[in-house]
């Protein structure tokens, strides 16, 4: 996803390109036509870039004017303080890309001229959750209205206005109703929020992984890694090798096949210092 007002042009290493990838042309993911997806927007290095009220409206009012462009199907959001959910059925995935490319270049714009910054405002890359059926929605919808609630911003998720839920309360709103009305009632929001807020399910949620190419892209130029050379730097490999374990999901064993390197690096270098 794009931030400010430009893209990112190629620029090759002196690599295999499925090892180290730099300044990745960002090409919009293959998923099924007509679905629903769940995706998340998040603040560069967790940024809060959604500081206040203000800010928050602005982002809704991003996603519904673009909206008139690119006509998704909202239905289900919430606006926190580092991070946004948005649940929505688009017609495939390059109106996916192209609609959110429009929203926080949009968004990028205001904030850095009201925050007096400039650079980019989110991560490359959005979250982006295929839905897999009417019951994965409804927890969807469910999860990411009680977000609020969850990080003990309110007591229930009704109290907070930067959500879809008093859309459903009030049947008023951003939200496609008509849509909507296709997967579940519309008057049994409240008991869905009561059934579907499952907190096994919430914690697995939280933790679907990010892919590797695009977060190794993101630790690429946020570290200035021109070349594999770099990595030789223990403290730096150490560092790109936890977050992308973290992020990613996956062992040290596999950072290094991706990485092109030796396993025993990857995992001294990702190994705390011996006690003195």
């Amino acid at each position: 996803m794009s931030h400010g007002d430009g893209g990112i042009d190629a620029k090759p290493l002196d690599t295999p390109p499925n090892k180290i990838l730099y300044h990745m042309p960002r090409i919009p993911r293959k998923n099924i036509a007509g679905q629903f997806f769940h995706v998340m927007v998040q603040g560069i290095g967790q940024e809060y870039v959604f500081p206040n009220d203000k800010s928050k409206g602005y982002y809704l009012n991003c996603l519904k004017k673009n909206q008139q462009i690119y006509p998704v199907k909202l239905s289900a959001f919430c606006v926190m303080g580092n991070h946004a959910h948005i649940l929505l059925k688009v017609k495939g995935s390059e109106e996916l890309s192209f609609y959110f490319r429009r929203v926080n270049s949009d968004y990028a714009r205001y904030y850095n001229r009201t925050q007096n910054r400039v650079g980019y405002v989110f991560r490359d890359r959005y979250r982006n959750e295929l839905i897999k059926d009417p019951s994965h929605l409804c927890f969807c919808v469910a999860y990411i209205q009680n977000n609020p609630a969850k990080a003990g911003l309110v007591s229930q998720a009704s109290d907070y206005i930067y959500s879809s839920m008093n859309n459903y309360l009030e049947k008023k709103g951003m939200i496609d109703f008509d849509e909507a009305a296709q997967h579940f009632a519309l008057d049994s929001m409240k008991e869905i929020m009561e059934q579907r807020t499952n907190t096994t399910w919430l914690e697995h949620d939280d933790k679907v992984y990010e892919k590797f190419d695009d977060v190794l892209m993101e630790l690429v130029k946020k570290y200035h890694i021109e070349s594999i050379q770099a990595l030789k730097n223990v403290g730096l490999l150490g560092k790109i090798s936890l977050e992308l374990k973290k992020r990613c999901g996956k062992s040290l064993r596999q950072i290094a096949a991706l990485l092109g390197l030796s396993k025993d690096k990857v995992r001294r270098a990702a190994s705390p210092p011996p006690s003195p």
